[in-house]
């Protein structure tokens, strides 16, 4: 792991990447405003991001968007631009110069002004309905028969020691960077490679070549989480709603984990799980080092073991708990925990990383 460090630092420092789903922070400059009014040359409604290009006094430039999934909850529809109207794109530039720009609103050319400040969260209600039962009496973790649902709106954007006081932002950057050490029990390497992520405004994170969120990240990236359970197979499946649709399984047979020679490194890791009273408890080894564990950049090696418990308190709330033990990384195991909402009566909305990628593969992905 040391080695592929040292050669990831040798090649990222020469090399500034374009991601297919990046960080907005690494690509774009909030504090340089931009007002854009010029003709629309064509308009791409797609994901992981909306693509607006416009002639500006004679000058190509190129506006992105958040993806159709979060325009559509700020009232977006494919047909909102059109060519060849004329627009007003107020926006942030890209940090490298080009005519690239982050829109944050668009004034159409009826006048309309839509605003592209968006949020991953989905607008759930609340009910008072009692938690569900699989046949084996266990909370269901997944959608009664006959009906649909999903998990969404994690309480954390990014993963850190359960008893730290730190703050991130939504894309997983500390609002300090000098909370770094308290994020977790880094050993000084790993401390080392993530206050290099951050303060390189997780450019070079591994999503943004559409690979999978491994690990625990997936109970925390945008487009939530649905569970799909089979007790009469004695597995669990768990679908990511964003990425392309990535899934696990969990074994609740009770075989053992696969030894190393036995096992494939993969992003999930290979995973068993047996019920403690209403609580699943899940066992995992067997992690590739391709993938970040957290939306900010937290790093690991193929010895990590996961123990996630998971529970669902009320009918309304997954409670996500998970236990790190990787000595090659951190000095000791310790815990990170959230929860998530249940949004009922929809499947996790239409997303796929790899819909509208205009943009280069990270070389951390590589």
């Amino acid at each position: 792991m040391k080695q592929f460090l040292i050669a990831s630092l040798a090649v990222l420092a020469g090399v500034v990447p374009m991601m297919a789903h990046h960080s907005v922070a690494a690509m774009y400059d909030d504090k340089k405003a931009v007002n854009l009014k010029g003709v629309v040359t064509s308009y791409e409604w797609g994901n992981p991001h909306v693509y607006i290009s416009m002639e500006v006094n004679g000058v190509a430039w190129n506006v992105e968007l958040p993806s159709r999934v979060e325009l559509r909850r700020v009232g977006w529809t494919r047909d909102t631009v059109k060519v060849p109207d004329t627009i007003t794109v107020e926006a942030i530039s890209a940090r490298d110069g080009s005519k690239k720009a982050w829109g944050r609103s668009v004034t159409l050319a009826n006048g309309k002004k839509m605003t592209a400040i968006t949020t991953t969260a989905v607008p759930v209600t609340k009910s008072n309905k009692p938690v569900p039962k699989g046949p084996d009496g266990h909370p269901r973790l997944g959608v009664e028969p006959g009906q649909m649902g999903y998990w969404a709106n994690p309480s954390q954007t990014s993963m850190f020691d359960q008893a730290a006081n730190v703050k991130f932002d939504s894309e997983g950057i500390l609002a300090n960077i000098g909370d770094a050490g308290k994020v977790a029990p880094f050993l000084p390497w790993a401390k080392d490679l993530y206050e290099y992520r951050q303060k390189n405004l997780l450019k070079d994170d591994p999503m943004q070549s559409c690979l999978p969120p491994g690990g625990p990240r997936q109970f925390q990236v945008p487009f939530g989480v649905q569970f799909i359970e089979q007790p009469d197979r004695k597995r669990i499946f768990v679908f990511s709603g964003g990425a392309n649709r990535n899934w696990r399984e969990i074994d609740t047979d009770g075989r053992p984990l696969p030894t190393a020679d036995d096992g494939v490194a993969n992003y999930f890791g290979n995973s068993t799980a047996h019920w403690e009273g209403d609580t699943l408890v899940v066992e995992s080894t067997g992690y590739n080092e391709r993938f970040w564990m957290s939306n900010g950049g937290l790093p690991h090696t193929d010895t990590l073991k996961l123990t996630e418990k998971i529970t669902r308190p009320n009918y309304d709330t997954l409670r996500y708990e998970v236990t790190v033990n990787d000595p090659a990384t951190y000095s000791r195991p310790w815990t990170s925990s959230w929860t998530l909402q249940w949004v009922p009566g929809l499947d996790p909305e239409e997303y796929y990383c790899d819909d509208n990628n205009k943009d280069g593969e990270s070389p951390a992905a590589k």
